[in-house]
């Protein structure tokens, strides 16, 4: 894939989207339902790295566009504001573990033998940073979850969000 390509493309999509209704806070799957194509994470990962554009609320929930990249974006014009916008670097070293969800939950060993067992515990279902390191432990561990197990602990996952946000605020 040619990133440097698509990161603005999507920079752009998500604006584009924001610019419609620019006070609007939506989630990760509402912005993804908008455009086409689009994976929730993926959109995720781009509102974390331009903070400059996007104002992401402290649950990791929801977003809305940042109200300085509103004052630009009308100043200047979408392409030139997407254009100019870079990626922002962390502020502080302990903010940096946060940024890239590092998490100290569980050991990878921990979520290795409960993804074997079929037996993730719900609360590292829900919470974001877990989620992602349970992902990427299996990821790293091709072939030592079943597919049947993973199908299923997905499908809890997505009950278990589902029915904490029925209406997905």
């Amino acid at each position: 894939m040619d990133w440097e390509r698509l990161i603005p493309l999507m920079i752009r999509q998500m604006i584009r989207q924001f610019m419609r209704r620019p006070g609007e806070f939506l989630t990760f799957r509402q912005l993804a339902f908008r455009i086409p194509g689009a994976d929730p994470d993926v959109l995720h990962a781009l509102a974390e790295n331009w903070s400059n554009l996007f104002l992401i609320t402290n649950n990791d929930r929801s977003l809305k566009l940042h109200e300085n990249a509103v004052r630009a974006i009308l100043a200047n014009g979408l392409d030139a504001t997407a254009e100019t916008a870079m990626p922002t670097p962390p502020a502080r070293t302990d903010q940096l573990r946060h940024e890239r969800h590092e998490c100290d939950h569980y050991t990878e060993e921990e979520i290795l033998v409960d993804l074997r067992r079929c037996s993730v515990p719900s609360d590292a279902m829900l919470n974001g940073c877990c989620w992602r390191k349970i992902c990427r432990v299996r990821g790293q561990n091709p072939g030592a979850v079943d597919a049947e197990c993973w199908r299923e602990i997905c499908f809890t996952r997505g009950y278990l969000r589902d029915r904490q946000n029925p209406r997905s605020f």
